[in-house]
């Protein structure tokens, strides 16, 4: 009885879905197909994403970031100060040297995705990602206290509110130069050759500032959680 309550729940599912995306094909794709016409033209990046996320939908990516500060802070308030389920066995020295060999090569692909998120896939949020990766591995592969003392929490705090403000002053400058917040041809920044490293207008710098900001948002939750006393 069960199987067949479940073959039926796929049933009704299923054709709940068809009759919603039934007509998807004839509906007009006009901002779609804008951005994949114009958005190389009206923001100098190649990366119709990052383009997307840094420049139309800018304001969109500061309240994405914000809910990371956000779950950031409450973690390492309210995260219980006592020893968690992380168990660490003691592992060998040959992981402990490889993992100290990996981290700076993926302290470089982090960085790559951020700086060249305009022109390649990646961006600030998949660098920062890889960047707190890095914080994880000393915590799990180690230990809490080591971790720390490669950069404490008041370090990645600092980096987390530094790039916070960066991308909120980035914004400013728009309101300054007598358009929007957050505006970018708009506001008569040099774009640069799109493909070129020097382009995208403020979009490499909110690249740079949501990797910082989501790169230490993360290890901070994550080393709150784990935290013991």
């Amino acid at each position: 009885m069960r199987k067949l309550y479940c073959f039926l729940l796929v049933i009704i599912l299923a054709a709940l879905l068809f009759m919603g995306f039934a007509g998807f094909e004839e509906v007009e794709m006009e901002l779609s197909n804008y951005y994949v016409e114009n958005a190389v033209t009206d923001t100098g990046a190649i990366n119709l994403v990052t383009a997307i996320l840094f420049d139309y939908r800018a304001f969109d990516t500061l309240g994405e970031a914000t809910v990371i500060f956000t779950a950031a802070s409450a973690v390492a308030f309210l995260a219980p100060k006592k020893e968690t389920g992380l168990l660490i066995d003691g592992f060998s020295v040959i992981v402990r040297q490889s993992i100290n060999f990996a981290i700076p090569f993926i302290f470089v692909a982090g960085g790559y995705f951020i700086v060249f998120g305009h022109l390649s896939p990646g961006g600030g949020f998949t660098g920062g990602v890889i960047l707190a990766v890095i914080s994880i591995l000393w915590t799990v592969t180690f230990d809490f206290e080591h971790s720390e003392s490669r950069l404490n929490l008041e370090s990645k705090s600092l980096i987390e509110d530094l790039g916070a403000l960066a991308f909120i002053i980035i914004g400013i400058m728009g309101i300054v130069a007598g358009a929007n917040f957050l505006a970018n041809s708009q506001a008569s920044f040099y774009l640069g050759t799109p493909g070129k490293i020097f382009s995208g207008g403020i979009v490499p710098f909110l690249n740079i500032a949501i990797g910082a900001k989501v790169g230490a948002g993360l290890a901070i939750i994550f080393n709150s959680l784990v935290e013991g006393e």
